[in-house]
């Protein structure tokens, strides 16, 4: 069965320091960046973890550092595991109109 899995880095404890200002295009641009190399983590850990087989889609990069599968669930156990991930599985809220 698929599951929709959310996957976030782990967050460290570190105190909160305002970032210095910049323009919206350069925070865009880091931002996204940021996306890509955490994406590329998560693709590298599940290829590692030989978990690719179990993974139907990977969502792309945005401007968060969050990436969305449609996976089994042993995948969302194993990422759970990882000390350097949040995971947790997506609501499916079935609306009908």
């Amino acid at each position: 069965m698929w599951i929709e899995a959310i996957v976030m880095p782990r967050e460290e404890e570190s105190s909160y320091r305002p970032s210095p200002q910049r323009n919206r295009r350069a925070l865009y641009e880091a931002a996204r960046n940021e996306s890509l190399q955490f994406r590329q983590r998560v693709l590298n850990y599940l290829h590692t973890h030989e978990l690719m087989s179990a993974v139907k889609w990977v969502s792309e990069p945005g401007s968060l550092p969050m990436v969305t599968l449609r996976c089994h669930e042993q995948v969302l156990e194993q990422l759970r595991q990882a000390p350097q991930f949040e995971a947790g599985q997506s609501l499916s809220l079935g609306l009908q109109a």
